[in-house]
């Protein structure tokens, strides 16, 4: 059974457990070579009325929970029961994602697509407000947005959002690199970038930055790790993001890599720059977090500039490594073996990823960068 209301196809990790609200279908923008999530889909604003009508039914959707968990004698809690009767009921299955939601606390909510923001101001403050009136127990709204749409709105209107409830926006930046920015399409200059996420910043709003290691490939990678250190310092974001560069199939930067016109980087590298961003980032105050699989370092997390140290010597501890630990490391971290860098020095683990290496016949004394990242596609 289809749900009553429409949601887009993604959303940060970090708002797993939101609501997730469609405002806008797919990219305005659309024209990011790494990037395989909306291509050949057109981008459409979807009317007020239409979004509100969502909202209608999913309180209505909380509202059958609510009623069936009085029902079981759970007294309106949505317990793990519950969750179950949801599930298994024909009745009841097109609320699940409701369900799950309210399991979870029903206290986030995320407005889709690409690019909420770029919606006009009644209509986003019409959006804001319809939450906050059927659901009053959410205390969070987020959104992701770009900074070619933020550095055009101006810093009241972007203040009257956060009173109308939004709190943070997610933006994906990927480099500070006007040559990488160039050569992704991304529509935006670093200039760009700075001016967008200090809108933001001055409006009072949650600004969560994600940036890309190994965007530049081989050719650009110093650059890439600079000039993403500057801007990231330029604006002073709450939080950045780590999400590691896989080239995806079928999108114009997997064309520029089958032809040659881009050169990826190997894991160590993409942790050497990683580091060499890191160190150039000592005038940033925000939380860095690496909280996607595609990490190699899922550890390099803490808050800014007070934990650089130790995050400088995650990085320091796999490349200080010869290459047969760095590759079993890297093995391992791929196949699920180790989580950290210390894990490689418990006992009967570097046992198991020599076995398992040993099973799919990858031999950790030469080079496996061709292996693992034909096993990270297969994970974006």
């Amino acid at each position: 059974m289809t749900t009553a209301f429409e949601q887009g196809p993604i959303r940060p990790p970090s708002e797993a457990r939101s609501l997730l609200v469609r405002v806008t279908r797919n990219c305005p923008w659309n024209r990011c070579a790494f990037c395989p999530v909306y291509k050949g889909r057109d981008y459409g604003a979807r009317p007020t009325d239409e979004i509100l009508a969502d909202l209608d039914a999913m309180k209505e959707a909380t509202d059958r929970v609510v009623a069936l968990s009085e029902r079981m004698g759970q007294g309106g809690e949505v317990t793990r029961p519950v969750l179950e009767r949801v599930y298994g009921d024909p009745d009841h299955r097109e609320d699940l994602p409701l369900a799950w939601w309210m399991f979870y606390g029903g206290r986030t909510v995320f407005l889709q697509d690409a690019n909420a923001i770029a919606s006009p101001r009644k209509k986003l403050l019409a959006v804001l407000e319809g939450i906050g009136e059927r659901f009053p127990g959410v205390d969070r709204i987020t959104t992701y947005s770009q900074t070619r749409t933020l550095a055009r709105k101006p810093v009241e209107l972007l203040a009257a959002y956060r009173d109308a409830g939004l709190g943070r926006v997610h933006v994906g930046l990927e480099t500070g690199s006007d040559a990488v920015l160039e050569l992704m399409d991304k529509g935006a200059t670093a200039a760009v970038h700075v001016e967008g996420g200090r809108r933001v910043v001055a409006a009072g709003l949650h600004l969560c930055c994600y940036v890309m290691p190994g965007l530049g490939g081989v050719a650009l990678s110093e650059d890439h790790a600079a000039e993403t250190a500057r801007v990231l310092t330029a604006i002073q974001p709450s939080a950045v993001r780590l999400r590691s560069l896989v080239v995806a199939p079928r999108t114009p930067l997997g064309e520029m890599l089958e032809t040659g016109r881009f050169q990826p980087l190997s894991e160590a590298a993409m942790v050497g720059e990683i580091r060499s961003m890191l160190a150039a980032m000592d005038g940033v105050h925000a939380r860095l977090v690496s909280d996607h699989d595609l990490n190699l370092l899922p550890e390099l997390e803490g808050q800014l500039p007070d934990d650089l140290p130790r995050l400088l010597g995650i990085c320091d501890t796999f490349l200080g490594w010869e290459e047969e630990d760095r590759n079993r490391f890297v093995f391992g971290r791929r196949v699920g073996l180790v989580g950290s860098v210390s894990d490689l020095a418990e006992a009967g683990v570097r046992d198991a990823i020599d076995g398992a290496a040993a099973r799919a016949g990858v031999d950790l004394l030469r080079p496996i960068d061709e292996w693992m990242q034909q096993l990270r596609r297969r994970m974006v």
